[in-house]
């Protein structure tokens, strides 16, 4: 996964499924029904706008609470027992609507029982598909999710009356990392009130996740497994890729478990359990963590490169320097000598703006207060950004790919142009494209929000061909028409051109403000995963704790941009390591035990998914033998 670059963990979190099972039905007598029935008849606040309820006012039928469509008519007599004694007064919260709310314990309150008052029945379930209402008429529940939780949250409430408000035991956490955050803004779309989507938006969210840092690298990536290898190379890693995503996103439907769709982790505690669960829970928050930290790493690189030529063509420009044919010049990068970079006479300007020094120092000032905001909601509407910067690099692709023609030649080694159709150095491909078609640890979060559950796999598999129609076309095409020797086209083939160049100018552009913006989610997303499996899904931790966390993140960023700025080694070593667990091993491990656990696992299973573990070692192994 690239643009969050498995832009995110929720491997390690729990969900507001997080609790396991629903609350069971407890069998009452049919005088407690009644009570129930008279209980659950839950009102409004008197002054709630109009815009709070939910569809048209129907006469003779009650109102009914936009969150949990709970009838809202209440007898002036018993309000006061309905929201104090039975059931807290559930109004609409932020943890619906806003990225960063509070718990329940805050947003609602903590629980209404106490010592003195503890409910004189046992807790009921509350149905969740339909309820008589009080004119005798069915009321159909739009969420059935929200009624399940609304019975989740009343039966741990009667469960935590010896327990004092501080203690955080049985209090359901928010989910960590909205499925909405990774929706692309789409101006004018209004998002269903029942939080789900159509397909076609689920596969433009996967695609969208998908697509970053790794496009630019693509056609180094692809040279270096030469024509014909690269090809297959491409084609075997996206196939791959989509089997264990779909076994990932299917891994709970294997086990024979109902109910809403569970993260992976939570899938495993209960596949495995125990310590081998707990242990299952760790390596996936791990390497997550590990892929997150890595894109943050590229993308402070990149940043780095494009505001250092963003500044050049802006000095240039101001001092007369750009001629009209400086923009038709190719660099190429690998034949540079080490005098050839220096400059003999620096100016002042070029002493404070080197790539390699000043500039990634210069951004710590925006993003030591930016990584510090409590609420970064407002990042997530430029992730339409990530879909028009891809569009625009396609399309300059094309543009320069019409323009030199065909530049390649496979026969003849004298040729300028001569590359072989399959190359030794096929590793910096495979571990490339283990990071470009990374999208597991966060499938099951992108799907949950899907319409229609019954299309998942196929939503998936539209996504993974896009993705790889996306990726193909721009490392083949800029590859076999680049009109220098092949070996000057480096890991971020936008060096192989002059900072003057006009076009390219605007494309850094768009990649610049695409990346200023998602490295913030980036960092929104490491500490909430590791916060919650460190500290619990319900802990609220401090200013001081995210800032501690964000100066060692950036810190790491600046060095590694200033030392080593290598983005082609840090792309496959990451996908190398992240893939080796996320892509073969997990997905492979969990599927064959899930499979023994219901008796149907037969020796071609063993042979296929042992030999997709043994490729993600291979691929592993290999990067060690690049020089």
């Amino acid at each position: 996964m690239d643009k969050y670059e498995g832009e995110m963990s929720l491997e390690g979190e729990e969900g507001l499924q997080g609790f396991g099972e629903d609350s069971k039905e407890t069998t009452t007598t049919e005088d407690e029904n009644k009570e129930s029935e008279e209980e659950d008849k839950v009102g409004v606040d008197e002054d709630q706008e109009p815009d709070e309820i939910a569809g048209e006012e129907i006469p003779g039928m009650p109102r009914c609470n936009t969150v949990f469509n709970v009838p809202s008519r209440v007898h002036p007599g018993s309000f006061s027992h309905v929201a104090d004694e039975r059931t807290p007064l559930l109004r609409a919260s932020s943890s619906f609507t806003g990225l960063y709310s509070s718990s329940w314990s805050i947003t609602v309150g903590p629980s209404p029982y106490t010592h003195d008052n503890k409910p004189k029945r046992r807790p009921f379930h509350h149905a969740s598909g339909r309820s008589a209402s009080i004119s005798g008429g069915p009321t159909n529940y739009s969420g059935s999710d929200d009624a399940h939780l609304y019975t989740r949250y009343r039966y741990y409430s009667r469960l935590r009356a010896d327990v004092h408000p501080s203690d955080h035991a049985l209090v359901i956490p928010d989910h960590i990392v909205p499925p909405a955050l990774f929706l692309p803004y789409i101006p004018g779309h209004v998002p269903d009130a029942d939080g789900k989507q159509a397909s076609h938006i689920t596969i433009i969210a996967i695609w969208n996740t998908m697509m970053g840092t790794s496009l630019m690298t693509m056609p180094w990536a692809f040279g270096q497994a030469g024509f014909a290898g690269g090809l297959i190379i491409m084609l075997i890693m996206a196939a791959l890729s989509l089997y264990t995503a779909t076994r990932l996103l299917t891994l709970q439907k294997t086990m024979g478990l109902e109910g809403p769709s569970l993260e992976f982790s939570q899938v495993c505690m209960q596949l495995l359990g125990g310590t081998l669960g707990k242990l299952t829970e760790g390596i996936t928050v791990t390497f997550s963590a590990l892929t997150l930290v890595g894109a943050q790493v590229v993308y402070w690189v990149l940043m780095s490169n494009f505001l250092f030529n963003t500044g050049e063509i802006i000095y240039d420009a101001l001092n007369g320097e750009i001629h009209n044919d400086s923009s038709s010049a190719l660099l190429c990068p690998s034949n540079a000598t080490h005098e050839d970079l220096k400059d003999p006479d620096p100016t002042t300007f070029h002493r404070w703006w080197k790539q390699d020094l000043t500039v990634p120092l210069y951004l710590i000032v925006p993003f030591i207060f930016i990584l510090n905001l409590r609420d970064a909601k407002i990042f997530t509407y430029f992730n339409s950004l990530g879909a028009i910067s891809v569009m625009v690099l396609y399309l300059f692709v094309i543009s320069k790919a019409v323009v030199w023609g065909i530049n390649i030649n496979f026969t003849d080694v004298s040729d300028a142009f001569y590359d072989p159709p399959f190359k030794g150095t096929f590793m910096c491909l495979t571990g490339t494209l283990s990071l470009a078609y990374f999208i597991h640890n966060c499938v099951v979060t992108i799907m949950q929000g899907n319409r229609h559950q019954e299309n998942n796999v196929r939503d998936l598999t539209i996504a993974y061909f896009m993705v790889a129609l996306t990726y193909i076309p721009i490392g083949v095409l800029f590859y076999i028409c680049f009109p220098l020797p092949k070996y000057c086209v480096v890991d971020n083939f936008l060096d192989n051109f002059p900072p003057h160049d006009v076009v390219l100018a605007v494309v850094r552009g768009f990649l610049f403000f695409q990346i200023l913006t998602v490295y913030p989610l980036l960092g929104f997303f490491i500490r909430n995963q590791l916060f919650t499996y460190f500290l619990g899904a319900s802990y609220e931790y401090k200013l001081w704790q995210v800032s501690l966390l964000n100066i060692c993140l950036i810190t790491f960023s600046v060095l590694v941009a200033i030392l080593y700025p290598n983005i082609g080694f840090i792309i496959r070593w990451i996908g190398a390591i992240t893939g080796l667990a996320y892509i073969f091993v997990l997905p492979c491990v969990t599927y064959m035990l899930a499979l023994h656990r219901q008796s149907q696992l037969s020796w071609y299973h063993i042979v296929i998914h042992l030999g997709i573990i043994m490729m993600g070692i291979a691929n592993f192994v290999s990067q060690f033998f690049i020089e």
